[in-house]
């Protein structure tokens, strides 16, 4: 259930805090999981789908008497690692991303939850150390992405295969639909790569109507190692980066 009173987590933080204004007539509670409301912009204790944007370093009310959106600020922790409880979780779950359902609850299952960060370490039965990543963070682009191999069959990709390296050895045309944008967060990353040599291509398509640098679909990756790398804004996917044969 979402948080009615501060609380106390063990931080191991790596940079310094941070100040965003905080949404009308919210209180954050110290220890709050912090999320962007994507209709006004401010920053609320997480409801889950919003984007992530950090842990909160000391409470920050704003329902007194002249409240106004963005009338006061919350500090928050960004790149940190916390001691969280996780309920089922394993030493196989190391490396997983893990998601927010609210302020205060962590679960392995994406849903329509908040992506917000991924297991480093199992404390004990049902408490994780986890690694936050806010959004529009690609640090996982640069160290140690992990790396999925998918199933030489058409697929629609969900949340899970996002922040990942995707290798597919496809021995016939195969299509890859996208999660929608709206469940990815600005930020969100994902990267395929052909393995097989088979004269087949694999083409990337939009969720729905949504597009791909403006257009419906990808659909150049068709010569063994062929490698697009595919951002989400937030609203589409741009190719930002593509080694093309």
């Amino acid at each position: 259930m979402a948080l009615s009173a501060n609380r106390e987590l063990s931080f191991f933080a790596s940079q310094e805090l941070i100040e965003v204004p905080v949404d009308d007539n919210i209180k954050v509670y110290k220890g709050a999981l912090v999320g962007r409301n994507r209709s006004t912009g401010f920053a609320r204790g997480l409801v889950a789908g919003d984007e992530f944007l950090g842990v909160a370093f000391r409470q920050a009310d704003n329902t007194m008497v002249g409240h106004t959106a963005g009338g006061i600020n919350v500090k928050l922790h960004q790149a940190v690692d916390i001691v969280h409880p996780l309920t089922g979780v394993a030493n196989g779950d190391i490396g997983k991303d893990v998601y927010a359902s609210d302020d205060e609850t962590l679960t392995l299952s994406p849903g329509s939850n908040s992506r917000i960060g991924r297991v480093v370490a199992v404390e004990a039965t049902n408490l994780a150390r986890v690694r936050c990543q806010p959004v529009a963070s690609l640090s996982g682009i640069l160290d140690n992405s992990p790396i999925v191999t998918l199933a030489d069959a058409n697929a629609t990709l969900t949340l899970d295969h996002v922040n990942r390296v995707l290798l597919i050895g496809n021995t016939a045309a195969r299509t890859l639909t996208l999660p929608a944008v709206a469940s990815v967060r600005a930020g969100g990353w994902i990267q395929v790569v052909k393995t097989s040599a088979a004269l087949f291509a694999v083409t990337l398509d939009g969720n729905a109507a949504e597009t791909i640098d403006g257009a419906a679909t990808l659909a150049t990756i068709d010569a063994q190692y062929d490698t697009a790398l595919l951002l989400c804004t937030g609203s589409e996917w741009i190719v930002l980066n593509r080694d093309i044969t």
